[in-house]
């Protein structure tokens, strides 16, 4: 497969890279302080067009690809924030919203999303549960022309924020049904945000539903069919992450390139001793492998197949890979790597996030083993 990037492509590579340099690392240290993103940091990539890109012009996107997203993302990356984050949830909720939304859902909640006037969200953890839909307490009862909802939500980025998101609950029927709800709403309230290792301003909250009225029209797709929506959104998110890791796991190697060109062990730099030289080579290999592997999965999505099996396969490899290319980065460091004027002190607490966030390793390994326990092919 020909993994070229054409014209425009480059152009957008380009215009994240920008951003990155004059945006966000202007303001990591803020941000890093004070555990929160500039709301006007919304503004920046609406108006870069990085918000609702696979989303046509008509609604308030670009039209553009699963592997354009990817590209920007792993740009974003670079800079170890969680406002690279922020972008890719905006674009696979407004994908998500796009795909199994009415026509008048489109309308209504995509162009606030693609504009930067509004915050995303999705909400299907709990506290009891982050991976088994079956122990989903959050319940919906209908009530007229509405549906009443009750229950909480755990870890959901920009919760709090004003905006749109997609929320799973168990309907009169026991079954798991998609809502699109409003923020806004009476009896819609949040904690305060949860204090993480890394990916400061992520803006995890508890969102606490109590009596939240939602419109029949509101439900997302079919009416018990939340699960199939959740998987499938899943997948594109595991894509996603893996970019950011790849990102994160490039600047790793960036800078101890920087770092052992410039430290000067008994007169010579670190750089010409072979120990280093075959872990600096050890983490090239391991980079490539997963930025092409990340590609190829972005690509068969622009392409229409299901990549459920093949986004749990790339992050079960992408996941501990990086991980061990930060883990070499720290080495090379030595001491001054664990030290926070570094900055792959920061990389190397974000880089451990994936590995226990939007589904674990181990459920990686269930997925893709009893995938090809059922698979009829050898």
């Amino acid at each position: 497969m020909d993994f070229t990037l054409s014209g425009e492509s480059k152009m957008m590579v380009k215009a994240a890279r920008d951003l990155a340099k004059q945006e966000i690392e202007q303001i990591e240290a803020k941000i890093e302080e004070e555990d929160a993103i500039p709301d006007d940091i919304w503004q920046k990539f609406a108006k870069a067009r990085m918000l609702g890109m696979m989303i046509p012009k008509e609604y308030g996107g670009i039209g553009s690809s699963a592997l354009n997203v990817i590209l920007i993302l792993e740009e974003l990356a670079k800079t170890g924030s969680a406002v690279a984050f922020l972008m890719a949830l905006n674009n696979s909720v407004v994908e998500t919203i796009y795909h199994w939304g009415s026509e008048d859902l489109r309308k209504r909640f995509i162009p606030p999303l693609c504009d930067g006037s509004l915050w995303p969200a999705m909400a299907f953890t709990e506290p009891g549960t982050g991976s088994d839909p079956t122990a989903i307490t959050t319940s919906a009862k209908p009530d007229g022309d509405h549906y009443v909802l009750n229950g909480t939500k755990r870890f959901i980025s920009y919760g709090h924020k004003k905006g749109y998101g997609v929320f799973y609950a168990k309907d009169e029927t026991e079954k798991v049904t998609a809502f699109v709800v409003d923020k806004s709403s009476e009896g819609y309230t949040w904690s305060k945000p949860w204090s993480l290792m890394g990916l400061a301003g992520q803006g995890l909250v508890d969102i606490f539903l109590k009596d939240v009225k939602v419109p029949k029209e509101n439900i997302l797709g079919e009416k018990g069919k939340g699960f199939h929506i959740l998987l499938r959104w899943i997948a594109g998110e595991r894509v996603q992450q893996m970019a950011f890791m790849v990102g994160m796991g490039q600047e790793c190697l960036n800078e101890s390139l920087r770092f052992a060109k410039e430290r000067i062990v008994r007169g010579r730099p670190m750089t010409d001793m072979q120990g280093f030289q075959w872990m600096l080579a050890e983490m090239h290999a391991s980079i490539e492998a997963s930025r092409w592997w990340t590609y190829r999965v972005a690509s068969k999505q622009d392409e229409g197949d299901d990549i459920a099996v093949d986004s749990a396969a790339l992050k079960l490899f992408v996941v501990p890979t990086i991980q061990e290319v930060a883990r070499k980065a720290l080495q090379i460091h030595g001491s001054y790597g664990y030290c926070k004027d570094y900055k792959i002190e920061k990389l190397y607490r974000t880089i451990a996030s994936p590995g226990v966030t939007a589904g674990s390793t181990e459920i990686q390994k269930t997925l893709v083993g009893s995938a090809l326990a059922r698979s009829k092919e050898i």
